[in-house]
């Protein structure tokens, strides 16, 4: 399938099934079993799956118009997670049903998981509390990265207890408490270079997201800018208008260019080696969710008070965009996690892995006191 039929068959699936009277209803509490259905059907969850599992193998910039678009239409279903995690599953050889839906849950939410162990020393059940699990209420499976490995657990299964809660988009965004939760199944991701590839893909395909949504509120700017009239001319006949406008695509295509950039780096079925993976993740979360604040703000301000109110679409926009910020990391967790590997590498390592995009590993010796380096800089 070539990436102009994926890109025509998302878009218009989505666009036909998504309505205001859906969004209402979901964030009212309801899940979109019809439009679930739909996607499912047509094969989207299992897009990066082996043939043997009912996919094509495509690659993650192969989907990224399945994520951007879920960002643009402000789809409300877990397809980015459920595509995840059906990737995670058939690399590991196992083969979910299509409608399976999937929660995702690592990084900050699952690092006071406690992990217990068999005699043998296999894994064997998870303890602990994981703060706003999107979607987790609806899910069949919880796809959990912890400390040494990831699993699947069984959402509706014994030990697993979920308080609804919501994010500020009014999306299930839940608390889950595991009690001696059972891992049903334990996925080796086996990856050089890569060490939590969870949380890695999963703030690749949130900045995509983020990225769709954007253009759809720099598109409604737009239209509002020719449309609406003042003083005898469009408002967007006005210079300062103009450049407010051209600020904000200038971010959405940096987001674009940062989210495109990290799904190429992330492993296909085949790959084994992702060393660049983590780096463009971070940039890519960083640049998108940065892009929020400015790009929100304009599309407001050209929109007015109007743009605030229920019965416009640009308040469905712009909640999911504040909502996804946080989502798979913030922007401070991800500069905070480049800022401190390059730090502790030294400055000797800047350059080379900045131009390689890759993350580089600290020093092994310890750095020289203070009053030495001055010493070597004076002389």
């Amino acid at each position: 399938m070539s990436d102009n039929m994926i890109q025509e068959t998302v878009q218009r699936l989505l666009a036909n099934e998504v309505s205001r009277e859906l969004l209402i209803a979901v964030e009212q509490g309801a899940f979109a079993g019809d439009l679930w259905q739909t996607i499912a059907d047509a094969g989207m969850c299992k897009m990066l799956c082996r043939e043997a599992h009912g996919g094509i193998e495509a690659s993650w910039l192969d989907a990224l118009p399945l994520f951007f678009q879920v960002g643009y239409t402000q789809a409300p279903v877990p397809l980015a997670q459920s595509v995840a995690g059906q990737y995670f599953a058939s690399r590991c050889g196992l083969d979910l049903p299509a409608d399976s839906v999937i929660a995702l849950a690592a990084g900050a939410q699952t690092r006071g998981l406690a992990v217990s162990r068999h005699a043998g020393g296999a894994l064997s059940t998870l303890s602990g509390r994981m703060q706003a699990v999107k979607w987790a209420r609806h899910a069949h499976w919880l796809l959990v990265e912890f400390p040494g490995g990831m699993g699947l657990v069984d959402a509706k299964g014994q030990g697993v207890h979920i308080a609804h809660g919501t994010d500020v988009a009014s999306l299930p965004a839940d608390t889950v408490t595991l009690e001696q939760a059972p891992i049903a199944h334990l996925l080796s991701a086996n990856f050089d270079g890569l060490a939590q590839p969870l949380e890695t893909v999963y703030a690749a395909i949130v900045a995509t997201q983020l990225t769709g949504a954007l253009e759809y509120a720099l598109d409604l700017a737009v239209q509002y800018a020719k449309d609406r009239v003042q003083f005898g001319k469009p408002i967007g006949k006005n210079q300062a208008i103009q450049q407010q406008l051209a600020v904000l695509a200038g971010e959405v295509a940096c987001s674009y260019a940062a989210a495109a950039t990290a799904l190429r780096d992330l492993p296909g079925l085949q790959q084994t080696r992702a060393a660049q993976a983590r780096f463009s993740a971070a940039v890519a979360k960083i640049t998108a969710s940065d892009a929020v604040k400015t790009g929100a703000s304009i599309a407001h301000q050209v929109h007015g008070a109007i743009g605030f109110t229920h019965e416009y679409p640009l308040n469905f926009a712009t909640r999911r965009l504040w909502a996804w910020r946080a989502e798979a990391g913030s922007s401070t967790e991800w500069a905070q996690l480049l800022g401190q590997a390059f730090i502790h590498a030294g400055a000797e390592q800047f350059w080379p892995h900045l131009t390689a995009r890759t993350l580089p590993a600290a020093r092994a010796a310890a750095p020289q006191p203070m009053h030495s380096q001055r010493t070597e800089l004076h002389a």
